[in-house]
């Protein structure tokens, strides 16, 4: 065969055997893409050989006329070797990802077609050959490698995410856990986004395989709850999803539909109400939606009330949790100086107030305040046009929440006028410490007397009416420990899970016990 390749491209230009090679690859591999899996793979092999062969060749005639190109004294021209460009990279990475996290029937045919169609570049059309090839010598043995599991509880979401999500679902992971309770986790990615994001450490970490185990997309699993958090992910179901078996099934609705909503209805959407209704019934059959607070629910109601249809809603609401022990700070912040008025969340204009007047009266400017701000304050100088001099950055994940809130006398929180914030995880932590907490109206049917509620030009008297009275700090902070012990503490957690149908040992040990044991 090499003597014969030798022979055709000693008669043709460089630029002809070249056509010639990618011509031959792209006819044998449209044959790979009409013909099945165990078919086509070795014809896809014997194309990749081929290839390597001609280019074997063709080095080898570049290096014979580079030699005479030395002898005659001139400056060689260097040709380099395609290579995929970053977008090429980050497009194929993602669609790797789907081939081996669930979505291989989607990824399949498209990764086929890009193999023969000649928009794709040669190194993508290579690239993605080489990756099939690697697919198909596995996908046998990863199709039979299932495991049967017995859990109490399955948590399925997309423990790739960021922020909010992934730490609720590790704190209820936790919980689960200090009961005795073994938990199943099927990390359940959203198509549309990056499917290649890693498990987060915070989820990884808590894996043992013992009591917290990670599911394979072709395991056999029987569960007594199985726990769906992030709506998104109900946009498209699983092509490799595993047996799942569950006495009762809920969905966590812990995000609006859309980002926010203003005078006209939604802003960019998150999830379609109608296409997560229709395919979470195929997959789950009857099951349960509890919202995580009263913001989405009324979101539901008053925006998406025609498409929800004949959805199951649970008469409460699905708390995010804390360990309260681990968080609560006893007395107040040792030192004196200008009163420390803080807040925590990722850096996003709807995280804080539209209007630079108002964002300045939520955290007011002088001496006798210091604004500490952890996760990013570029939204807000881009606001307020710069930030005030008595502002002070922590960036995102420079310091621990619990260390910085311990660090505080107050927190204050409001967001952009238009923002629909389903929970709220950093007034909650504050409340967990015993911070006394200020914040916006929309807040209290969610917290209740936990919080004190103002406007935003009231914020600075407020604050300084707290942190100047002994006495009405001190019971302001005995509220918010209270209220968070009562609906959003570990136990409370418990008793919910309990009350649908799971087996909880430790549920009748209270915060205030396990306070009293340390």
């Amino acid at each position: 065969m090499f003597q014969r390749l030798r022979k055709l491209l000693g008669r043709t230009r460089t630029r002809t055997r070249l056509g010639f090679a990618l011509a031959f690859a792209a006819a044998v591999a449209a044959c790979v893409h009409l013909l099945p899996g165990e078919l086509g793979v070795p014809l896809l092999a014997a194309v990749l050989v081929l290839e390597a062969a001609v280019a074997i060749l063709l080095l080898a005639q570049v290096y014979r006329r580079l030699g005479q190109v030395r002898s005659s004294g001139r400056r060689p021209a260097v040709a380099r070797a395609p290579r995929l460009t970053e977008s090429e990279a980050r497009t194929l990475g993602n669609w790797k990802a789907r081939l081996w996290n669930g979505f291989s029937a989607t990824a399949l045919p498209l990764m086929r077609g890009t193999v023969v169609s000649g928009k794709a570049s040669p190194a993508y059309r290579l690239a993605t050959a080489e990756i099939l090839l690697d697919f198909h010598e596995r996908e046998a043995e990863w199709r039979s490698s299932g495991t049967d599991h017995e859990f109490d509880i399955v948590i399925a979401s997309f423990f790739g995410l960021p922020g909010g999500t992934t730490s609720a679902n590790a704190e209820e992971i936790r919980a689960y856990r200090a009961a005795g309770l073994k938990v199943g986790l099927l990390n359940y990615p959203v198509f549309r986004w990056n499917v290649s994001r890693t498990i987060d450490d915070k989820i990884t970490d808590l894996v043992d395989g013992e009591r917290v185990v990670l599911i394979g997309y072709h395991d056999r699993v029987r569960c007594d709850l199985l726990i769906v958090r992030f709506p998104g992910v109900g946009m498209r179901l699983l092509d490799d999803a595993p047996e799942i078996e569950a006495a009762e099934k809920v969905l966590v609705v812990n995000q609006t539909p859309y980002s926010y909503y203003g005078e006209y209805g939604g802003v960019e959407v998150i999830w379609d109400v109608r296409t997560v209704v229709e395919n979470l019934h195929s997959w789950l059959g009857p099951h349960t939606w509890y919202t995580i607070g009263p913001v989405v629910g009324d979101a539901l109601r008053e925006h998406h009330a025609d498409e929800i249809g004949e959805v199951a809603f649970a008469d409460d609401f699905w708390f995010e949790s804390i360990d309260t022990v681990e968080w609560r700070r006893e007395g107040r912040r040792a030192g004196e100086g200008p009163i420390r008025i803080g807040r925590h969340s990722r850096d996003s204009l709807l995280k804080w107030p539209n209007d630079p007047l108002s964002l300045k009266q939520c955290y007011p400017e002088g001496d006798g305040f210091e604004i500490r701000v952890l996760g990013g304050v570029d939204a807000a100088r881009e606001i307020m046009g710069g930030l005030p001099a008595n502002w002070v950055d922590y960036p995102f994940n420079s310091v621990e929440s619990r260390e910085f809130l311990h660090g505080l006398d107050v927190m204050v929180y409001f967001i952009s006028a238009d923002g629909a914030e389903a929970f709220g995880r950093a007034p909650l932590e504050a409340m967990a410490v015993g911070l006394p907490c200020v914040m916006d109206r929309r807040f209290e049917p969610l917290f209740g007397t936990a919080a004190v509620y103002c406007e935003p030009e009231e914020v600075a008297v407020v604050v300084k009416g707290l942190v100047e009275d002994p006495e009405a700090y001190a019971e302001q902070s005995r509220r918010a420990l209270d209220f968070v012990d009562r609906h959003f503490s570990h136990e409370a957690l418990l008793r919910r899970v309990q009350g649908l149908g799971v087996k909880v040992d430790a549920v009748a040990e209270t915060a205030g016990n396990r306070r009293t044991r340390r």
